[in-house]
């Protein structure tokens, strides 16, 4: 599998880090920062056959991170039951997909390595090469939109455009509950703005509860 440019990951995902405080701030909620790595430049894997369409990535997403709230344990045991195989997390960067944190990194069936998902305690992400990434943030709206006409609970609280060293990319993040949840997470992605092959983050985190305000301004508790 080849290594990922210095300017995709290390340069427009590093504007999301460099910007994320302020987003956060920005909108009270958390924001998923995006580690400044490259998916494993050392991973034994088979050619893929035909990259996997949105549709079929979405799936994966949905059934790994998002019905599992991103907890690490439920999501391995779905990935692994469903044909992901481990990574060895200290061969090429993998260990950089989980952010320094104790985690598994998993690659997908027949994806020739092109699609891993990483899993910690505390973020379960898909990372997915050489797709394009409108297409892929629009699957990911349609995946929302669909779990909420089942009743789950979704708004968006980031969505924006960040530029760095002349690249661009596309943040979009919903604070999401599932039905039955008791927790909120966030759902989102970083996806690359032009209809050309690049690499794609889709995620979920826990997120605080959120603080509602009463008109004169004071958090209502």
């Amino acid at each position: 599998m080849r290594r990922l440019p210095a300017d995709l990951l290390g340069g427009a995902l590093g504007g999301v880090l460099l910007l994320a405080p302020a987003l956060a701030a920005a909108q009270g909620t958390p924001v998923f920062t995006a580690p400044l790595v490259a998916p494993p430049a050392a991973v034994s894997a088979p050619v893929a056959r035909e990259p996997a369409s949105p549709q079929a990535l979405l799936r994966w997403f949905e059934q790994a991170c998002v019905l599992t709230q991103g907890q690490a344990g439920a999501a391995m045991d779905w990935a692994l039951a469903n044909g992901f195989e481990p990574v060895d997390p200290m061969r090429g960067s993998a260990d950089g997909l989980l952010d320094g944190k104790p985690g598994t990194v998993l690659m997908a069936p027949d994806s020739g390595g092109l699609v891993l998902l990483a899993a910690t305690d505390t973020q379960c992400s898909l990372w997915v090469e050489q797709q394009e990434g409108p297409p892929l943030r629009a699957a990911l709206a349609a995946m929302v939109g669909t779990l909420t006409a089942k009743g789950a609970k979704a708004r968006v609280e980031v969505d924006r455009n960040l530029e760095r060293a002349g690249a661009w990319r596309a943040q979009v993040q919903w604070r999401f509950r599932g039905v039955g949840w008791s927790q909120d997470v966030g759902v989102g992605a970083v996806t690359t703005l032009a209809n050309t092959p690049g690499t794609q983050v889709l995620h979920v985190a826990p997120l605080a509860k959120a603080v509602n305000f009463a008109p004169d301004g004071v958090p209502l508790r």
